[in-house]
């Protein structure tokens, strides 16, 4: 990308294949100050903010979930987070199982599941998605070496005993995933994957929270696109207008961190992007949750700054 230019995402081909995006309010948590911005690390402040996950149709693949929020009544938890639960006062009195349930869709249904990463706030309870393959981030493998319970201090819960996963490697241009494919820069993010390999849906290296944190592109109408940006930063603030920093209290590489949110505020700045954190609070009060998808919506959204 050159200094001073804004990237361009990659254009509409003929037969151009779109997906369909719906967010689901998988539970709710409260959130500290301290944890998401830099200047209130001696603040006791803070506030109640969804956990959202997101159902992403494609007329061809099929059902995949990206995140799966919290735990119904924050219970199943490996015991070493209980103090954690405790802090967040975890509030889920319908999971996102339930939820998709409730609109007429089978957890059968999933046959993918991506996780952003491996916080207790998005992983949800694997075990209602017996046909869902697992998809992470490659870094994330040496956390999951030793799961509760085989480890009973550890705060990661092991995967169910039949659960397919593939790690996603971003390595020297290639990514190790079946099949391999090439990595090239999305936007402002330097490694991407085309995920169905149709321009539809991209999965981006976005690391610093956590190791192997992903964040996805989706393509929801022409030359309009979704940016699910799960936590590379905690709080609308911190992109949008990008004033505040955020916190170090919350993060596995802070200065990895802060240039991933750099990359998430050129993101935003687009025309054709709309961003959404995982706990966007006003989000809640701005688009349709599922059942209803969020296509239209962005492309509302999209119609907006493309005519200020």
């Amino acid at each position: 990308m050159s200094e001073g230019r804004p990237p361009v995402l990659p254009s509409d081909v003929s037969g151009q294949k779109f997906v369909s995006v719906y967010a689901l309010h998988a539970g709710s948590l409260f959130l500290p100050d301290r944890e998401v911005f830099d200047d209130a690390l001696d603040s006791d402040t803070g506030s109640k903010v969804p956990s959202f996950a997101f159902l992403i149709e494609h007329d061809q693949h099929g059902k995949l979930l990206f995140d799966l929020g919290l735990r119904k009544h924050g219970e199943g938890y490996p015991p070493a987070l209980k103090e954690t639960l405790q802090l967040f006062t975890v509030d889920c009195p319908h999971d996102v199982a339930d939820i998709l349930q409730d609109g007429g869709i089978s957890p059968n249904s999933i046959n993918t599941i991506i996780y952003s990463h491996l916080h207790f706030d998005h992983v949800g309870d694997l075990t209602h998605f017996p046909a869902a393959e697992l998809v992470i981030g490659g870094p994330a493998a040496e956390i999951m070496e030793k799961p509760y319970p085989r480890y009973p201090d550890s705060p990661w819960q092991e995967f169910p005993r039949h659960q397919t996963v593939r790690y996603i490697h971003f390595d020297d241009g290639v990514v190790r995933f079946a099949p391999s494919r090439n990595v090239a820069p999305l936007g402002s993010f330097e490694r991407g994957l085309d995920f169905y390999d149709d321009g539809s849906l991209y999965l981006l290296d976005a690391p610093g929270h956590f190791p192997g944190h992903l964040a996805a592109l989706a393509r929801v109408a022409p030359d309009t696109f979704v940016l699910l940006a799960a936590d590379c930063c905690h709080n609308r603030l911190c992109y949008s207008p990008g004033e505040r920093l955020i916190s170090r209290e919350n993060y596995h590489d802070l200065d990895v961190a802060r240039e991933t949110v750099d990359k998430v505020k050129v993101m935003h700045r687009l025309e054709n992007v709309v961003v959404i954190l995982a706990h966007e609070k006003e989000r809640l009060d701005e688009m349709p949750l599922f059942p209803k998808a969020l296509n239209r919506w962005v492309a509302a959204e999209t119609g907006k700054k493309r005519s200020r």
